[in-house]
């Protein structure tokens, strides 16, 4: 008797966790019109970017020292902003 079994019915990997943070800033946002992020250019509050590497995020905070807090789906980030 072998205990070598097949799994019954069809797997497929759980989708990633969505980041609730991201749920909430992004409701409501049209995410096809996201401004391509520059660290030369200034932000404003619950404007959309999109990031080279992490994708669209929404602004959540801007600092005057130069700094973004940014939600992105999967993580929120501090990214550099108005710089010259």
């Amino acid at each position: 008797m072998s205990h070598d079994r097949k799994p019954s019915g069809t797997w497929a990997p759980l989708p990633a966790p969505r980041h609730r943070a991201w749920e909430e800033a992004s409701r409501g946002k049209n995410l096809d019109v996201a401004t391509p992020y520059d660290p030369a250019a200034s932000y404003t509050l619950g404007e959309v970017i999109m990031h080279p590497r992490f994708g669209p995020g929404i602004v959540q905070g801007v600092k005057e020292s130069g700094k973004i807090y940014v939600v992105f789906e999967d993580d929120t980030r501090v990214l550099a902003h108005g710089r010259k």
